[in-house]
């Protein structure tokens, strides 16, 4: 089994919920990148490597407490990149 990493891809997906709300960089990928880096700096790391590990990921994914906590890290890494641009 492939190790994975399940916040990154929660994170992306997290933001494109959320890019909704911030039309203006919608289309702006460097706005994205750089919230996706910072949050993944402010985010526990996720990675599974084996059915057993996926399986209990998967379960931890599904507690809204959980992916709260994670739409609170991205939107705060929104607001602080969109405070301080960079380039």
């Amino acid at each position: 089994m492939a190790m994975k990493n399940y916040m990154e891809k929660l994170i992306k997906k997290t933001l494109d919920d959320l890019i909704k709300d911030y039309p203006e960089y919608r289309d702006i990928e460097p706005f994205k990148k750089e919230v996706i880096a910072l949050s993944l700096n402010k985010a526990e790391p996720l990675y599974g490597t084996s059915n057993l590990g996926h399986a209990v990921i998967e379960t931890k994914l599904v507690y809204s407490g959980f992916r709260s906590k994670i739409t609170a890290i991205v939107i705060e890494s929104i607001e602080k990149v969109r405070t301080n641009p960079r380039g």
